[in-house]
């Protein structure tokens, strides 16, 4: 069975995950010669700020894959589809300027439409071998809506690769289509990676504490903020989040909820430094060898 750190961010963006978790990749790989592939089970990029890399990716890899599976398998030996690294990846757009006069005040817009909705997203699930399939669910009034979304150029290569196109019309049908593929997509994609590799460096989403249950397994667990990092025992981690999902059912699991029931077993600085990061990386990364040699 590989080793398996989790690294989550205390932060909901730029926390550092996706650097920390590379630089392990990286030493796990040069330094320990330790076969070592990312998983990331969700991610999530914003037509606002990544148009044109959404774009390159797609026809570079043929895959509508996230920016950060991409740099985090830079560091990796391990030859494995991207899509099966990263299973579940949704792309979001913001509020559409035409939807301001329903509201009828600027106030109303802002605090009806501030946070981005999703457009589309990929559920990949490991078939055989390397193979795979997809699933594409896909936000109908957005993407129908010619006032809303136009742009073929871009969504007609990604949805082209669907095995299967989903439509929903509301967020109800949304959690319900995302609740049937995502356990699959996740769990299939997570068992072949553990066929490949000697290490499998798990990268969050955002903030969440808790992104697949596949998790569960992780030897280690890390969690990365601006100028520090944190270790946790996996028990203590795992049984703060019952206990609060017990209190909390339908509440977001936030590694910051998480902090507040528990205890690091330690609790580390991280240089701004690049040269020193890695320094300090690899101390992490030689002790974590002793405990998988033990």
């Amino acid at each position: 069975m590989p080793f398996k750190v989790f690294i989550g961010g205390l932060l909901e963006y730029d926390s550092g995950k996706t650097t920390f978790a590379k630089d392990m990749i990286e030493e796990f790989e040069k330094t320990m010669s330790m076969k070592t592939v990312p998983f990331k089970p969700l991610s999530g990029n914003n037509l606002f700020y990544h148009y044109n890399q959404i774009k390159k990716h797609v026809k570079k890899y043929e895959n509508f894959i996230s920016l950060d599976i991409v740099n985090l398998m830079e560091g990796s030996s391990v030859d494995v589809p991207m899509v099966l690294a990263n299973p579940v990846h949704r792309v979001n757009t913001q509020a559409i300027p035409y939807q301001f006069y329903k509201e009828g005040s600027l106030n109303t817009f802002l605090s009806t439409y501030s946070s981005s909705v999703s457009l589309f997203q990929r559920l990949t699930r490991h078939e055989k071998d390397s193979e795979f399939s997809s699933v594409f669910i896909v936000n109908e009034p957005i993407h129908n809506n010619p006032k809303c979304w136009n742009d073929e150029s871009l969504s007609e290569p990604i949805l082209k690769q669907a095995k299967d196109l989903k439509y929903y019309r509301n967020e109800h049908e949304y959690y319900t289509m995302n609740s049937k593929f995502y356990a699959d997509a996740t769990e299939s994609s997570f068992n072949y990676l553990k066929t490949k590799a000697d290490v499998i460096v798990i990268e969050s989403f955002n903030n969440s504490a808790h992104p697949a249950w596949c998790i569960r397994e992780s030897d280690v667990i890390i969690i990365v903020g601006p100028g520090s990092y944190f270790r946790f025992e996996p028990d203590s981690y795992f049984r703060a989040i019952d206990n609060f999902r017990a209190i909390h059912r339908n509440k977001p699991t936030t590694t910051e909820e998480i902090l507040k029931i528990t205890t690091p077993a330690e609790a580390l600085p991280l240089s701004l430094d690049p040269k020193k990061r890695k320094t300090e990386i690899k101390g992490l990364v030689e002790n974590l060898q002793k405990k998988i040699e033990e």
